[in-house]
């Protein structure tokens, strides 16, 4: 089992986290539940409502809309934040490729997280807008 210092520090380096202060990561670390999942296990279904994101802690999950397989994501990476982050149903499946282990942050956990603490708002946002002009 993870330690609260041990979820902060992957969580600091999931690209979404980057910019959110320690002090504020370690909230999110308290929320965060260890989970694991089998090869072939959905995390999550394209089309149902976003309950939770997961940062990835070990494993590689791979992500499929309307049956076809697209990327894959490995370490540090995160299934579901955008989902999640805009309150809208999950638009592919992501599923265990091999034995596979993730911290969940609960859809309701965060937004209270995020309530309670501005600089959480503050670091993914700097985060998404970094990840918007990498990718433009």
């Amino acid at each position: 089992m993870l330690t609260v210092l041990e979820k902060v520090d992957l969580l600091a380096h999931a690209e979404i986290f980057r910019e959110v202060r320690t002090e504020s990561l370690a909230r999110i670390a308290a929320i965060a539940q260890e989970v694991g999942f089998e090869p072939l296990h959905p995390l999550f279904k394209e089309n149902e409502a976003a309950e939770a994101m997961f940062v990835l802690v070990e494993g590689e999950v791979i992500l499929a809309r309307s049956g076809r397989e697209g990327k894959k994501l490995g370490k540090f990476e995160t299934a579901g934040a955008m989902a999640v982050l805009a309150e809208q149903a999950h638009t592919e499946t992501a599923s265990a490729a091999v034995p596979t282990q993730a911290l969940r942050i609960g859809q309701q956990d965060f937004y209270e997280a995020m309530a309670e603490d501005i600089n959480i708002v503050r670091g993914v946002l700097r985060a998404l807008i970094g990840m918007v002009s990498d990718s433009g």
